[in-house]
């Protein structure tokens, strides 16, 4: 895959939503609009965050874009009413983005809403949630692929059980960097990786910097690894994105060659 491909446009804060209501959206979809004209491909998108609005302005505007995919997020509580959360995200997503299909769903288990929280370390429930959130998320009939995002090893060892499961993703970070010892299991079991927030929603960005390369430093760390197959990342303004293009292409140029390189190369249609 090139440097670009590995890019996912995240969009939980890029414009006015639930988390940051009083935002200037404008900067924001010119953010969208200049990445999908250098050639960013995939969205990652939560239904309940209130900025599904601002992707669908923008594909309105833009019109089809070949190749375009989408990454939906699903979160339910574990134990929870799962069948309802994942349907409603679906319904949600399909209809607020105008699509009639979605790429893949990303199971991830509701933290704040888990009352039994020693069960977010049992491998049997984490299994359980995610076999039962692909069977319903596929019976939709509406869904190519399921994801599964994991908050930590527990999870990931329980994905990869899970044959239905083709991808995991999980926060990938240098203050978060406990997926490094899973990447080659994952690319073992054949399953890609999703890296999301490589600059822990701007907290890694070093203010004082004077250079791109020393700003966005964390992503290029997170870029190192071709077993990363796919970066999701948040870009809230036109400047951002071009940053985040020069670390890309930069990353590209400076990683080295190795086996690693091939088996990525082999599954990274999954992501």
């Amino acid at each position: 895959m090139t440097g670009l491909e590995r890019l996912c446009f995240g969009t939980s804060t890029f414009v006015a939503g639930r988390l940051l209501p009083g935002k200037d959206s404008r900067p924001g979809l010119e953010a969208l609009r200049t990445a999908l004209k250098v050639g960013v491909r995939t969205i990652h998108s939560n239904p309940h965050l209130g900025t599904q609005w601002a992707v669908r302005e923008v594909l309105d505007e833009v019109g089809p874009v070949a190749g375009l995919r989408h990454l939906v997020k699903a979160e339910c509580p574990l134990r929870g009413d799962l069948e309802a959360r994942i349907n409603t995200a679906i319904e949600m997503s399909t209809g607020q983005l105008g699509i009639g299909r979605i790429d893949a769903v990303v199971l991830q288990v509701d933290l704040k809403r888990t009352e039994r929280t020693g069960l977010l370390n049992d491998q049997a429930a984490l299994r359980e949630f995610y076999r039962y959130g692909a069977q319903v998320a596929f019976a939709s009939g509406r869904i190519d692929a399921v994801y599964a995002y994991c908050h930590g090893p527990a999870a990931v060892r329980a994905a990869l059980r899970e044959e239905s499961i083709t991808a995991v993703a999980a926060q990938y970070h240098l203050a978060s960097p406990w997926p490094i010892s899973h990447l080659a299991q994952i690319s073992q079991a054949g399953r890609g990786f999703v890296g999301m927030s490589p600059l822990n929603r701007g907290a890694l960005i070093d203010p004082l910097a004077h250079t791109v390369s020393s700003r966005l430093r964390p992503l290029a760390w997170a870029l190192r690894d071709p077993r990363v197959e796919t970066i999701a990342i948040t870009m809230s303004s036109p400047e951002h994105v071009n940053e985040v293009l020069e670390t890309v292409r930069n990353s590209q140029r400076s990683r080295p060659s190795g086996p690693r390189t091939g088996s990525a190369e082999r599954i990274g249609r999954r992501c």
